[in-house]
């Protein structure tokens, strides 16, 4: 009897632990989802706008909840623009071309670098690439570190769903840290970020307040 409760526990075990890895690069287990199928837009005064290159990919919020948090990949292009959008450094460029949207955002240059990298040596040879974040008046308000322990206040560890990253002849999930926008927005600049999530059209709007 024994023995075929051995058995049994076995034949379990072998077909949950793939099934776990798989539901794991699907995402089922965090509460957060990358938007990769969505276009990311900003209201303005009830219009929506293109956000790009606020890159959809690199973007992810809360899968539910009522106070949904924006999350942008640390290490990935664009997050400068989000900068942008809470400070209104940009123009608007009205389009009917997606039938969706009532055109595009314009970043203007006028502006400091939000975004600056910086090489911390540790000897000769070797450094970690620190990542700092700057508000209108070019004061430091985030450093990124991505050698550093993770700071579960403003960086989240996301996957991205039903996607693997090749290496050395080798697959693994795609994961990512991402910074929670929303919290070091409204924390450091006063800004509330919001957001608005239309299924049936695959639009994530953002609100800037």
């Amino acid at each position: 009897m024994r023995v075929k409760i051995f058995i049994f526990i076995l034949i379990i075990g072998v077909i949950c632990v793939p099934a776990y890895f798989i539901m794991c690069s699907f995402g089922l287990f965090q509460n957060e989802k990358v938007l990769v199928q969505y276009k990311v837009a900003v209201d303005l005064e009830g219009e929506k706008y293109d956000a790009w290159p606020v890159i959809s990919s690199f973007t992810a919020i809360d899968k539910k909840g009522d106070d949904r948090q924006l999350y942008y990949q640390a290490e990935g292009a664009g997050l400068e623009y989000l900068f942008q959008l809470a400070y209104g450094q940009y123009e608007l460029k009205p389009s009917k071309e997606n039938p969706f949207l009532d055109g595009r955002i314009h970043y203007t240059l006028d502006h400091p670098d939000y975004v600056r990298q910086e090489k911390k040596y540790k000897n000769a040879n070797d450094y970690s690439q620190l990542q700092h974040y700057y508000n209108q008046q070019e004061q430091v308000i985030y450093t990124y570190n991505p050698e550093a322990r993770l700071d579960k206040t403003y960086v989240r560890s996301i996957i991205t769903t039903g996607m693997t990253r090749s290496s050395g002849g080798s697959s693994s999930l795609v994961k990512d840290n991402y910074i929670n926008i929303s919290r070091l927005f409204k924390d450091k600049l006063g800004i509330t970020v919001k957001v608005d999530v239309d299924e049936d059209n695959k639009i994530v709007t953002l609100f800037m307040i």
